[in-house]
């Protein structure tokens, strides 16, 4: 199961700078909008509720700028060739056949360094004191990762094709940012 939050959160890597970016955009979207609040509309506008969803979205964007970190650490501490293939594979989107033809091995070999190398990237997140439940709570306010992880969950996700991991991801984002705006 480790192998499934390691995947899901190297997979979500190149998105959380621009999620990071849209909750700054919501916030100042909130902070402006609420120069409109009147007797119909004190509830989602009022002083409080604002401060509130302002200090929610800053959080939350402090997560993702840690979770990016982590992600960056774990990476450094890892062998070179290790880390280099999970950004190809998790981060870059190349599938197992192309990293195959990149690294001149066979497709079997490939899968035995991603195993390898996901095990490492796993025990690097714990050493840095990140095992699986410490990024669960971490994480727990980011729906969006959750979605993603447990569409994981539910098959292997070296067999998943990009295109479905890039849908999936898009519409989980979407649907939590639509929630964050409201």
């Amino acid at each position: 199961m480790e192998n499934v939050l390691s995947k899901t959160i190297l997979q979500v890597y190149k998105y959380l700078p621009r999620i990071a970016r849209t909750y700054d955009r919501l916030v100042e979207s909130k902070a402006i909008n609420s120069q409109y609040t009147n007797a119909y509309n004190i509830n989602y506008f009022g002083t409080e509720a604002v401060t509130k969803a302002i200090i929610d979205l800053s959080e939350r964007k402090v997560t993702l700028i840690n979770l990016k970190l982590l992600i960056e650490k774990a990476l450094k501490s890892m062998k070179p060739s290790m880390a280099r293939i999970l950004i190809l594979k998790f981060v870059d989107g190349k599938r197992c056949v192309d990293l195959a033809e990149y690294f001149n091995v066979c497709l079997r070999t490939v899968f035995r360094k991603l195993n390898s190398a996901l095990a490492s990237f796993s025990l690097a997140l714990k050493r840095f004191g990140y095992d699986e439940s410490k990024l669960k709570e971490m994480l727990k306010h980011e729906k969006w990762i959750s979605s993603v992880h447990n569409h994981f969950s539910k098959a292997d996700l070296s067999l998943i094709e990009n295109d479905e991991v890039k849908s999936t991801i898009k519409s989980s984002i979407i649907c939590d940012l639509k929630v964050s705006a409201m």
